[in-house]
């Protein structure tokens, strides 16, 4: 049965694929680098794909997560230094791509040179190493020469292979697709993820890109926009069940704020108003904020406690070993050696925060999350000002931006190869001037107009 529903699934995958193609566009082979790095990293390591078990038995403390796999390490450095390689071959946008980024640069810098203070500076160097490869792959699809369209075709890619798949492991190869709770020994829906939490994080995201692209949809020509809707439709209807069997509060959440936001920012009477734009995500991060620190209707309607599920007594746990609060304990190092023996005697297999702003300062101190802030304001900034020029991908970036911050409330993910992490990354840097209007004369040439061009694109960059 399971070999037939692989085959079943092989064909509609095939079909998704075909109906949500873009005609009369080529990618650059680069790109599937990229594809190939976002893919490990929303799904689960070559190592968990082969599922290759180390030693057998439990893992303790002291070496749960200090041993890498060989098979990981040498095929993701494969192809980051293959990325290496390509930006360069592409030295004049990769400068020009880095010099509009320096907050980004800067925090990276300071995450390198963290690991001089770390207890585990060997650990905390490999892990380093591993961060910087999302930056490169970040800088791979958006120094091409049709930034937008890579962006769009890496994620709506992913989304069509990756929540197929994700029904097909839960239905018929659980020892894939489903795990179970440590602590009270019930099932939990992983997909094509090692943990529930994640797959909600990746099917928000690939659900907000089909919502984009059916939004796009309409100025096509009438045949290619009915199987567009038909792709992404059943995409999303896919992602809603799959949250549904998940449930992922977080993911919910920040799919319906995520998705009023989008819808929001493509309306032009809106897009046109920088004003509106920052009330309307003031008032939903600020919502957010009060119902899940102050207590609201928002965690009743999830069915969640004042507690977060556990969050808060974990955050208070953690507090109790920061030993330098400035610095931290060094990039990727705080859940290693004593401390995380300390942890697993309080939670077994806790292995985050449960927060992102709180795992920045756990790692880096106040000086990582000061650092993390100056990256969210830029990022920020950079897409207020895409939306005002109407740059393609703006609302969904915007959309991104927003889901990120809320979601790194109550889960950790700004952390190397983290969907949440590229996500941010992708989103909320500049682009070059230059990269800008090559990518308006580049989309101007082809056949179909898309909503999110306008006549004086051009003269309204000159103008900044």
């Amino acid at each position: 049965m399971a070999l037939i529903a692989s085959l079943i699934f092989a064909v509609l995958i095939s079909i998704l694929l075909a109906f949500t193609r873009e005609r009369g566009t080529k990618r650059s082979a680069a790109l599937f680098l990229a594809f190939a790095w976002l893919w490990f990293a929303c799904s689960r390591s070559p190592t968990g794909w082969l599922q290759i078990q180390g030693g057998g038995g439990k893992a303790s403390a002291n070496t749960a997560y200090d041993e890498g796999s060989a098979l990981d390490r040498n095929l993701l450095t494969g192809l980051m230094l293959a990325g290496v390689i390509v930006l360069a071959r592409r030295s004049k946008r990769t400068t020009a791509f880095l010099s509009a980024n320096l907050p980004v640069i800067l925090f990276f810098l300071y995450c390198g040179l963290s690991a001089a203070w770390s207890d585990h500076a060997d650990i905390s160097i490999k892990r380093w190493f591993r961060g910087a490869g999302d930056l490169v792959m970040v800088t791979v699809i958006l120094t091409d020469t049709d930034w937008a369209g890579s962006f769009k075709w890496v994620y709506s890619r992913l989304a069509c292979i990756l929540v197929p798949l994700s029904v097909l492991f839960f239905r018929w190869f659980p020892a894939f697709g489903r795990n179970y709770n440590i602590h009270d020994g019930h099932i939990s829906v992983t997909g094509v993820t090692d943990d529930k939490n994640l797959l909600g994080a990746i099917c928000m995201l690939f659900a907000l890109t089909a919502a984009w692209c059916m939004i796009e949809a309409p100025l096509m020509e009438r045949a290619r926009r009915k199987k567009f809707f038909i792709g992404y439709g059943a995409v999303i209807a896919v992602i809603i069940y799959l949250i549904n069997l998940a449930d992922s509060a977080t993911a919910t959440a920040c799919l319906i704020e995520g998705g009023a936001v989008l819808f929001l920012a493509c309306m032009p009477r809106i897009s046109k108003r920088p004003a509106l734009l920052h009330l309307i995500v003031a008032t939903v991060l600020g919502f957010t904020a009060v119902n899940l620190f102050f207590g609201g209707t928002l965690l009743a309607m999830f069915g969640r406690n004042p507690s977060l599920t556990g969050r808060t007594e974990l955050w208070a746990l953690c507090l109790t070993l920061v030993r330098n609060p400035l610095l931290g304990a060094g990039y990727e190092s705080f859940w290693l050696g004593s401390r995380l023996e300390r942890m697993w005697a309080y939670i077994w297999g806790v292995n985050q925060a449960h927060n992102g702003y709180l795992e920045i300062y756990l790692n880096l101190g106040w000086v990582g999350v000061g650092l993390l802030v100056s990256v969210l304001i830029s990022g920020y900034r950079n897409i207020i000002r895409a939306i005002r020029r109407q740059e393609p991908t703006a609302s969904l970036r915007l959309a991104f931006f927003v889901v990120v911050c809320i979601s790194n409330c109550t889960e950790a993910g700004f952390k190397m190869m983290h969907p949440m992490w590229l996500a941010l990354l992708l989103v909320s840097t500049a682009r070059p001037a230059s990269n800008l209007v090559r990518q308006r004369l580049t989309r101007s040439a082809e056949p179909t107009r898309k909503f999110s061009e306008t006549p004086d694109f051009t003269s309204a960059l000159a103008s900044k």
